[in-house]
């Protein structure tokens, strides 16, 4: 993974600083959320890493999908990335960028995993403590795994808190063991 966000990361600096300059900081994060959605579709994905369709074709098809929701400068960066290899990467390019956004309007965005649903007081519970850490406004976005079996996993940008029972477990097993 920290492979991907190296190589993800100046693409999204780029363009965060060209976005800023030009005062275009929330058409390029509608412009990287659509390229986001077009490049995991699982057909446009077999497209892109398939060694038989050149990166012309594939920005083509691109551009058709996309229609009149990228500017010029949208249709230079998907050209940039074919040609570069790096149409898989706009997904992690987005999520870089819109850390950046968010950073540069003091607040951030944070993912709580957990096993059960989590309530609407329990957001908020969550929020208040992360921004008393951060000491920015947080915004929060839910997601369940079972797998966890219980507690959460939450991830701000960089800062990742795992306090799942799963995590807590194997920390048991592996100290038993080694």
């Amino acid at each position: 993974m920290a492979e991907i966000s190296t190589l993800a990361r100046p693409y999204a600096q780029a363009i965060f600083n060209l976005a800023d300059a030009s005062n275009t900081l929330k058409t390029w994060s509608e412009t990287l959320t659509l390229l986001s959605e077009v490049v995991t579709n699982k057909t446009i994905t077999e497209i892109i890493n398939n060694p038989d369709v050149t990166s012309e074709q594939t920005t083509s098809l691109i551009f058709d999908i996309c229609k009149d929701n990228l500017d010029e400068q949208g249709i230079n960066f998907v050209k940039l990335a074919a040609e570069n290899g790096r149409l898989e990467l706009i997904p992690h390019i987005a999520e870089s960028f819109e850390v950046m956004h968010s950073e540069a309007e003091g607040s951030i965005k944070a993912q709580v995993i957990s096993a059960y649903a989590v309530n609407a007081v329990q957001k908020k519970s969550i929020a208040a403590a992360l921004k008393k850490k951060l000491g920015r406004e947080v915004t929060i976005t839910t997601k369940t795994d079972k797998s966890l079996l219980g507690g959460v996993i939450i991830r701000a940008g960089d800062m990742v808190i795992d306090g799942s029972v799963k995590s807590e477990l194997e920390k048991i097993s592996h100290s038993l063991l080694g």
